[in-house]
């Protein structure tokens, strides 16, 4: 037959369904088919020029070959086209690979899920789209799916090569995300904001806890990250703490530490109460969602994952100064080491290190230290040279940190079900001397169909994290920065302080400069430690049963339990403010354990293509039993045996047991209608036993709905998708935290240990008044948002505003002494945070070798004061309608030109009242990340930061006291050591007038006059006068930073490389994190959002090697 003129293709890519019309005008001829064969096929537009150009009888059928179809005339021209026939009883199972692209500029596409038709089996595409799929019969028809592409099903007929090109979904409605109880939802239904990260992300540039990889990748999720090691980050979510739950089991614990990052598939953020409210009273905060993975692919998987950080440099470290020493008003001479007379009392504001004097055997002025010999001949200490022989003290005594993580899972699938197992390690060595942590997991999870209607689900966890000694924290002695930073001069090398016992009284008496008030760095880091044992367990049991094709019902129970062991050693001349002389012994144990079990009733329906429902009701029966107790020496018989029978005097201890138990009902409705107006309906009710009997069982109820715009009105071709959502929703918490306490009983009076008399233990009384009619604290929340997509999906937006009101807050008011008590609990007092959450994702550049993705978040919050019990004006110095982040602190008396008013001593005049000094919040949080991927290299980056906020700096503030700190280096000091007065502070002082207060601080009267200050004064007495009194707000910082808080740079191994071996798939990547930080708070890390005198914050940077057999 004659071939048709050949038209031009403006396109790249084309369904088949389009393509059969116009084959039907080129070679006038009419097809007969079934549309539903050629569903979700699409052929290249060089494809379709050849099938226009192919002889209709012998061409055109070969063309169609590689989709399962066939050609056949019928009679005349009536051709019909046909699905491949398959012959033979057992079809052979083969291997298919092949490359997935973006249909559009041929770009690779990760991340590809590929699937079996009507069974189990998958794997999914690497970084360069590249796949491979064993067990797959001739017959069987696979299907590529991926978030914002739709997805596409292609027969194998018997290839081993599969290559396809999937097509952007344009209203990206194919998105499904985890939300409350576990429920899988599409994202374009919800009415409420959710932001969902891949565990891929976490677990290249490895942080030690899961929870430090969400920084900044979250917008209004804010992790304050801690670097001491070992210790929690403080979370977020909208200014509150969320719940953490994994696989639709609520995990109270909150122990993120017990969760291998290789086991996580996703983690989807529920932000704000209407997305959890299905979880009650412990959701009233939104949700983290952890979803573990399961079991892929028929033929036996192997994943091999290391990862080795080093941590061999800190951005942000104490800068201490080495010009002077250890001393007081410029004077140092050691004596026996127990600070007094010439020792200068501890201080470091000693004489100048370093100071020529010919007339000495070393050039230097010479004094005597605590390492001076003995003269035998006059039995005094030989003088030695005061020299900055410790310059950098601070980095000698920390070593080089390594986090090292070797994981190993093994996965297969069949047609009834699927398996996985996981074992893991991780092995931090601290940067504190002798300070280490192991954390080891073994995980196997499965899914399995018992019947075709009956379906088993579990997952079980062991975790143990141990360590014979991690770093104590806080300003004290027990933290190592407070002896090594606060009060160690550069007179003192501190390497020399190694050996660390006396030389004859070895396990009794530490070697150090001062043996009064400070300890020696590394006495405390192999002496004084800190063991923790800790064993977890956890997971979850379902059954899924489907009575019909509308209805099912599900049984699930969830466990979650716990050992902890924990002891504190403290060897023999340890110095702490309630140390024994001959050391002391600490035990504590803890034993918790809960268990969770819903039993779930599930309806879905199509009424229509326009009307669905989906509805389950369900119960709920939580259960929880904690136990702790501690028990400690009362100084140790024999120094250096840490055993409760070594107890000098009788042990001292205490204990508790907290049982709770809640019963819940709950339900939700959701209705879809013509796609695009969506409803969701949900209430739930608990019951808890921590309450009053009258009244502890509390109803919760949500409304959230969505409306998909741009399936409803045509929009301009640039707007791709445009949704608008909104949500209300009211939850109350399950506990009753009061001023004093968060007990279990809190609203019922209850006896507590007293002291001992003569011996004789005794039990006290509350003073607090407990109310029997009292109320848990409630939110009422209600968030409105708009989603967007943008030119054919390359720019999306989203954009989110939320308003909470707590209300029916605790409060504790004063009563009459004359009823026996001193206060009495009442609800009250009310807040209102509101805030907003913006969300870009884009990708500036994608072709077919080269693809730049980027995601930037920001997010702002603030809580307010709205009403106080009573119809009080103020709580605590705070109006109504003012922030409740507003610090109030000790500060010096101003002029009204904000000068400090001196006294007529030289020194600053305190102010009678506590003033404003600003907010302790930030105004904004913000991240960023780039993703670039050329051919087989991703280059990913991600920076993050938060805008404003003022944190007080206690590491700061010492420093200035003690004499540490580098500003204290001038020639004020030098005139200080030689007994001069010379500094004056600058400000004004007061030469007649007076100034009047009323009762809250506020001036009423100022007729005061003002002359400069001229008053000079001991520049030292200066410093420690201001530095450490009441007067704190020269300690104040903002917490503005930026970060580049990781890097990774990932080389996928070329497939080819891997087919005579037996790894199917290989990557590698250098990567880095906490890599560099720009904050004007000088000596501390300001992304901790507090200073206890932490540890220098380190940057970390290595490698991580995955492989796939």
């Amino acid at each position: 037959m004659a071939k048709g003129t050949v038209r031009q293709h403006a396109r790249e890519t084309y369904l088949l369904s389009e393509v059969f019309p116009v084959l039907e005008n080129t070679h006038k001829v009419k097809f007969s088919y079934n549309s539903a064969i050629l569903a979700g096929k699409s052929v290249s537009a060089q494809a379709f020029r050849k099938m226009e150009q192919a002889d209709i009888t012998t061409g055109l059928p070969a063309l169609l070959h590689p989709y399962g179809l066939t050609c056949e005339p019928i009679q005349g021209n009536y051709y019909a086209v046909k699905v491949l026939p398959f012959t033979g009883h057992a079809q052979t199972q083969i291997t298919v690979k092949g490359t997935v692209t973006d249909a559009k500029d041929n770009s690779p596409l990760p991340g590809v899920i590929i699937s079996i038709k009507g069974k189990t089996k998958g794997a999914n595409s690497n970084e360069t789209g590249h796949y491979s799929l064993a067990g797959v019969e001739e017959g069987d028809v696979l299907r590529f799916s991926l978030v914002g592409y739709k997805s596409q099903e292609i027969p194998v007929n018997g290839r081993a090569q599969i290559d396809i090109a999937l097509q952007q979904d344009v209203a990206g409605l194919s998105e499904v995300v985890v939300t409350a109880l576990g429920i899988q939802k599409e994202k374009k239904s919800l009415g409420y904001a959710v932001q969902t990260v891949k565990g891929d992300n976490m677990t290249k540039a490895r942080e030690p806890n899961l929870i430090g990889s969400l920084t900044g990748r979250v917008a209004g999720l804010v992790i304050r990250n801690s670097t001491d090691m070992f210790r929690d980050a403080t979370i977020q979510l909208r200014g509150q703490k969320p719940l953490i739950v994994i696989d639709g089991i609520p995990d109270q614990t909150a122990d993120m530490w017990k969760v291998n990052p290789d086991d996580v598939e996703s983690i989807n953020v529920l932000k704000g109460t209407s997305a959890s409210a299905l979880y009650g009273s412990i959701g009233q905060f939104g949700a983290l969602m952890i979803t573990t993975k399961r079991g892929k692919g028929k033929e036996l998987s192997v994943d091999f994952n290391s990862s080795t950080m080093f941590q061999p440099s800190f951005i942000r470290i104490p800068d201490v100064q080495t010009t002077y020493g250890n001393g007081a008003k410029g004077k140092y001479a050691y004596v026996d080491g127990s600070g007094g007379g010439t020792e200068g009392s501890g201080w470091i504001w000693g004489p100048k290190l370093d100071q020529k004097d010919p007339s000495t055997p070393s050039g230097y002025w010479e004094t005597p230290q605590y390492n001076s010999p003995v003269d035998p001949a006059t039995g005094k200490l030989v003088p030695l040279p005061f020299v900055s022989r410790g310059k950098s003290n601070v980095r000698n005594f920390f070593r080089t940190g390594v986090i090292s993580t070797n994981s190993l899972s093994i996965t297969q699938s069949s047609d009834k079900g699927n398996f996985r197992a996981s074992a893991s390690h991780i092995y931090q060595l601290g940067v504190v001397p002798n300070t280490q942590l192991n954390n080891s997991s073994f995980s196997i999870a499965g899914n399995y169909n018992l019947t075709d209607r009956l379906n088993v689900d579990a997952r079980i966890t062991y975790n143990r994290q141990y360590s014979d000694n991690y770093p104590t924290i806080g300003y004290g002695p027990t933290n190592y920065l407070y002896n090594l930073v606060l009060w160690t001069g550069s007179d003192v090398d501190i390497r020399d302080l190694r050996n660390y016992w006396e030389p004859g009284k070895e396990k009794l008496q530490q070697r150090n400069y001062n043996t009064s008030w400070y300890n020696n760095p590394y006495f405390q880091a192999y002496e004084l430690l800190t063991g923790y044992y800790k064993n977890n367990t956890f997971g979850s049991m379902t059954l899924d049963y489907k009575i019909n094709r509308d209805f099912s019902v599900k049984l699930r129970s969830g466990i979650n339990a716990f050992g902890l062991n924990e002891d504190t050693k403290e060897p023999a001349s340890y110095i702490g403010y309630s140390s024994k002389s001959r050391g002391n012994y600490v035990a504590r144990s803890q034993n918790y354990f809960d268990i969770v079990t819903d039993l779930i009733g599930r309806y879905e329906h199509a009424f229509s293509k326009n009307f669905a429902v989906h509805a389950e009701v369900g119960g709920s029966n939580y259960y929880r039993n904690d136990k702790y107790q501690r028990s400690t020496t009362d100084g140790l018989t024999i120094p250096g045996f840490y055993n409760l029978s070594n107890s000098a005097n009788p042990i001292l201890g205490n204990n508790f047991i907290e049982e709770r138990r809640t019963s819940s009902i709950y339900g939700f409705v959701d209705m879809e209608f013509m796609h695009a107006f969506y409803v969701s309906l949900t209430g739930r009710n608990d019951k808890i036993s921590t309450l009053p009997i009258n009244n502890n069982s509390f109803f919760y109820p949500s409304v959230s709905g969505s409306v998909v715009l741009s399936e409803l009105v045509k929009m301009p071709k640039w707007v791709s998708y445009l949704k608008a959502r909104g949500s209300w929703s009211q939850v109350s918490s399950g506990v009753l935290a009061t001023v004093a306490n968060d007990y279990t009983y809190s609203h019922l009076s209850t006896y507590d240990k007293g002291i001992k008399w003569n011996g004789v233990p005794s039990l006290n009384f509350s003073d607090m008044l407990r109310n029997p009619n009292i109320h848990p604290q409630t939110t009422g929340a209600w968030e409105a948002g708009v989603e967007t997509k943008l030119f054919d999906n390359r720019l999306g937006l989203d954009v989110t505003y939320y308003r909470a009101r707590d209300y029916n807050n605790i409060v504790k008011l004063p009563v009459a002494i004359s009823s026996g008590y001193g206060s009495y609990l009442v609800n009250g007092n009310e807040f209102l945070r509101t805030g907003w959450e913006f969300m870009l994702i884009g990708t500036p550049v994608r072709n077919t070798d080269f693809r730049w993705d980027v995601m930037v978040n920001f997010s702002k919050y603030k809580r307010v004061l709205q009403e106080i019990y009573g119809g009080a004006s103020e709580l605590d110095k705070i109006r109504v309608g003012e922030r409740m982040d507003r610090i109030f602190d000790n500060v010096y008396e101003h002029d009204p030109s904000g000068n400090i008013v001196y006294e007529s001593n030289g020194f600053p005049k305190s102010d009678p009242y506590k003033r404003y000094i600003g907010n302790s919040d930030p105004d904004w949080t913000y991240g960023m990340e780039n993703t670039f991927r050329y051919k087989q290299f991703t280059l990913r980056f991600l920076v993050d930061g938060r805008i404003g906020g003022l944190m007080y700096s206690m590491t700061n503030a010492k420093m200035w006291w003690g004499g540490t700190h580098p500003g204290t280096v001038n020639p004020f000091r030098d005139d200080a050591n030689a007994g001069k007065n010379t500094y004056v502070g600058p400000g004004v002082i007061v030469t007649s007038g007076d100034i009047q207060y009323d009762a809250d601080g506020n001036i009423i009267s100022d007729s005061r006059k003002f002359a400069p200050n001229t008053k000079a004064v001991n520049y030292i007495d200066y410093m420690i006068n201001t530095s450490n009194n009441a007067n704190t707000n020269n300690n104040y910082y903002s917490q503005t930073f930026l970060k580049l808080r990781e890097v990774n740079f990932t080389w996928q191994l070329p497939g080819k490389w891997m087919r005579r071996t037996f790894i199917r798939d290989a990557s590698l990547s250098l990567v880095g994190r906490n890599l560099l930080l720009f904050s004007k708070l000088p000596n501390v890390d300001p992304d901790t959002g507090k200073d206890e005198l932490q540890t220098p914050s380190s940057r970390s940077m290595g490698f991580n090697l995955n492989l796939k057999f």
